[in-house]
Order: C-alpha cells, then sequence, then structure tokens
C-alpha cells in the first residue's frame, strides 16, 4: 500500500491576483454571469482527457457575482493583477518549516479546469519549494512540492444542465503541500495530515473553519493503479476512507484492472467516481504574469522569524504558566493562544484563570447560544485586569463576559455595580456575617 496526500489550505490575506477581500458572502447576488467552457489543446497538441470528459457533459456555468468581493479579474475580463506578495510569503514560511528547497524564480501555470469552478476554465498554480520532508513516528516522508495557487468557485447549486458557482471564493490564495507516496498505514496518514495541519497554524496566517482546509488523498495497492479521493475534511475520518478504498482496489485487482481515476468521498468514507485522472496535457504556461524572483535576502529575514511548533509552545506554556499538558495543548490548538500571552503580560492573573476563561467559559457561553465572537480583545482585557484589582471575583467571570456582550459600550466596573455582581472585601463580608448573626441570634448559642 502506498499513500500520499495533497493538502489544500487558504491563506489569510486578500485574493491573489487582485485586491478583493477574501470573504464568503450568503445575500442575494447582485449580479448572474452565465458560460460555457471548453478544452484547449496542450502545447503538444494533447486535450486532457479529464477536460474532454467535463466537456461532453455539455453543461452550461452560472456565476453569482458580489461587486465588494468581485472584481473583473475573477470574472475573466481582465489580466491578473500582480500575485499577493503576503500570500508568497506565507508559502516560504511554511516551505522553510517543512525544510524544503526554495526555487530562484516563481513562475506560475494555467492547470486546465473545465467543470466550470474556475471562469478561464484553468487555474492558476505556482511552484514555490521542493524537496522537503516531515518527520513522523514512522520515519521520514518526503515534500516534493509546494504550490501557491488561487481557490476555486464555490458550488451552489447542480441541475440538469446547469451548475452555479458563486465567485467570492474564486481567487481566495491557496497553498498547495504534496507529500511522497511514502505513507505506508492509514494511522501514519491521518498523523501526517495532523502535523502539517499543525504546522500550517502555527504560521498564523491561514483561515480557520470548515472548508478551508482539504486534503486530497492518493492511494494505490500492489499492483494496481493510483486513484485520487477528493475533499477529504474530517481528520479522524482519513483512516477509514483509505481502508474502504484499499478494500475496493483489491476486489477490484481480483476481478479485472483498476482504473486511475478521481473518486469523491462521501459522508460514510465509501467514495464515488467523478472523473479520470488528470495527465501533464492539463498544465500549459501563464503568459499574464512574469516570473517572480525569490532573493536570499527574502529567505533570509523569513528564517528568522519562524513561529514556534505546536509542540514547543506546548512546552513553553507548561514550563512558563505552569499550565497541565491537557490545557496547554488545547490553547494552542485554538485561536485564542496570542490572546492569552497578551492577557498574562498585561496583568498578574493567574494564567491557568486565563486559559480556562478562554478555552473553557468562552466556549460553554458559545454553548449557551452566547455570540461570544462579539466581545473584544479590548474588552476581555478590561474583565481580567477588573478581576486583578478585586473589584469582580474570578467566579463571575462568565456572567461579566455575557453581560458585556449585550452592553459592549459600559465600562466593566460600571456593569459589575449595576448587575450587583462587585467583590467583597474583607470589611463587607464581616458586614454582612455580623448583621446576619445579629438578625438570627436564636439561630446562635
Amino acid at each position: 500500500m502506498k499513500i500520499g496526500f495533497e493538502i489544500h489550505q487558504q491563506l489569510e490575506t486578500h485574493k491573489l491576483f487582485c485586491s478583493c477581500p477574501s470573504e464568503l458572502k450568503e445575500e442575494k447576488p447582485e449580479v448572474t454571469v452565465e458560460r460555457r467552457l471548453r478544452p484547449t489543446q496542450s502545447e503538444l497538441g494533447e486535450i486532457d482527457r479529464a477536460a474532454l470528459e467535463e466537456f461532453l457533459k455539455g453543461k452550461s456555468f452560472v456565476y453569482e457575482v458580489y461587486p465588494d468581493t468581485t472584481c473583473l479579474v475573477e470574472l475573466d475580463e481582465e489580466p491578473p493583477h500582480e500575485p499577493n506578495e503576503e500570500a508568497i510569503d506565507a508559502c516560504l514560511e511554511v516551505a522553510l518549516m517543512l525544510n524544503c528547497d526554495i526555487v530562484d524564480e516563481i513562475h506560475f501555470m494555467r492547470k486546465l479546469v473545465i467543470d466550470g469552478s474556475n471562469t478561464s476554465g484553468f487555474q492558476r498554480t505556482a511552484i514555490v519549494a521542493m524537496d522537503g520532508y516531515l518527520e513522523t513516528d514512522k520515519g521520514r516522508i518526503g515534500i516534493p512540492t509546494i504550490c501557491l495557487e488561487e481557490e476555486a468557485a464555490r458550488k451552489i447549486a447542480e441541475e440538469e444542465n446547469k451548475t452555479i458557482y458563486r465567485l467570492d471564493r474564486l481567487g481566495i490564495p491557496l497553498i498547495e503541500i504534496t507529500t511522497a507516496p511514502d505513507i505506508t498505514t492509514p494511522e501514519q496518514a491521518r498523523e501526517v495530515a495532523l502535523k502539517i495541519g499543525e504546522i500550517l497554524r502555527a504560521t498564523g496566517r491561514v483561515k480557520r473553519g470548515i472548508g478551508t482546509i482539504r486534503q486530497d488523498i492518493n492511494i494505490s495497492i500492489e499492483g494496481g493503479a493510483r486513484v485520487e479521493i477528493k475533499g477529504v475534511q474530517e481528520l479522524n475520518q482519513i483512516p477509514k476512507i483509505i481502508e474502504f478504498e484499499v478494500e475496493r482496489q483489491k476486489k477490484l485487482s481480483r476481478t479485472g484492472k483498476i482504473a486511475e481515476e478521481t473518486r469523491a468521498v462521501n459522508p460514510d468514507g465509501t467514495t464515488t467516481y467523478m472523473r479520470p485522472l488528470p495527465g501533464a496535457a492539463r498544465m500549459y504556461p501563464e503568459t499574464d504574469i512574469p516570473p517572480i524572483a525569490v532573493s536570499k535576502e527574502r529567505i533570509t529575514a523569513i528564517n528568522a522569524k519562524l513561529p514556534e511548533l505546536y509542540e514547543e509552545k506546548i512546552q513553553r506554556f507548561m514550563k512558563k504558566h505552569r499550565l497541565s499538558r491537557e490545557l496547554a495543548s488545547q490553547l494552542v490548538k485554538s485561536e485564542r493562544a496570542e490572546l492569552f500571552q497578551q492577557v498574562v503580560k498585561q496583568t498578574k492573573i493567574s494564567p491557568s484563570i486565563v486559559a480556562n476563561t478562554l478555552i473553557g467559559t468562552l466556549k460553554e457561553l458559545k454553548r449557551e447560544g452566547i455570540e461570544t465572537e462579539k466581545i473584544t480583545v479590548k474588552k476581555l482585557i478590561e474583565i481580567f485586569k477588573t478581576v486583578e484589582q478585586g473589584t469582580i471575583a474570578k467566579e463571575t467571570i462568565g456572567e461579566v463576559i455575557e453581560i458585556t456582550i449585550k452592553n459592549p459600550d459600559k465600562p466593566i466596573k460600571v456593569i459589575a455595580a449595576e448587575f450587583g455582581i462587585t467583590a467583597f472585601g474583607e470589611k463587607e463580608v464581616a458586614e454582612i456575617v455580623r448583621k446576619a448573626l445579629e438578625e438570627r441570634k436564636d439561630f446562635v448559642h
């Protein structure tokens, strides 16, 4: 058994070939455009088999357009602008973290795609680095290439002879990490996907959430052919998908020939045929984008600021802030590790209280329907400072956060006073006890 990955991760920046923001929209689109796409010949006069099969389906494509997230570049009515330098830097950073050799010049190519997911009929992609590796518990996994490419349009609906796409996603920068077929077990495959995902998130340059990262798994058994499983998103589903595909290929090998093909993953881990595997005929040079030189100075500057890996940060949080491994791990893998460091730097409140609030309390409030994303960093720091000053008790932090979300303009001390959640000092507690004893003398002996 041989297994390899193509991991695609959206980057947290504006679009790759224009300045449009990388934001997805849900409201009704203002403009729609309908087109048909046709395959073109490669430089050798060949037509890619996967592109030809898509063309023979005879479909037309409707594109939904939003003026604030889409421009003439996405509509293929204007040449691409200069590539997003921030996206290039993000790719270079990941490449260095995966021990790759950076190319001297970045050359964009056109990859033929006529399933409608790109208005131009091709996807722009460029190799940024090569010949890297990733260490795993079962040995080293090669990283042959790291590419920078543009995200496809978002499929909204499928009709009999028509597919509807939304152009808000088209052009979002993607980093594509390809592994060598060095993976030999389903469990090792999960480990590789997990480690690459951790490296990507450690940069702080990638998008988070459903649909922002996808794994394509290439699988072959001895005497068989390569089959690509597209669009795997659930990390824990990877072993099951591989096991199902290996079993499918074994059954085919006993009765006939295994075809080179691309398959889509189903919710239960099985797969469905999509199209033949594409060949070399789908690639040809991009003539609208000049080569981009990558200087040694640029590489040196990025290399000097490489982020900590997850395990390094977990160990630091455990040692410096005396967090348990479980809490440190949850914090590092969340989106709040930087906020945690800001709070403990600006206050003297216990790091464990801060971590438990950011990981546990906010999660619990979210589960209860509270819009925790509305609480600002500034307000959270203000809450922790108020706890440090003794104005409110640490046990009321969750309640204060909930009230603050509903009253964002009120200072925390005002909220504490108005809602009766101020902390009591020793004198106040003593007075309360004295009054209680005075009122209930008959119960005191």
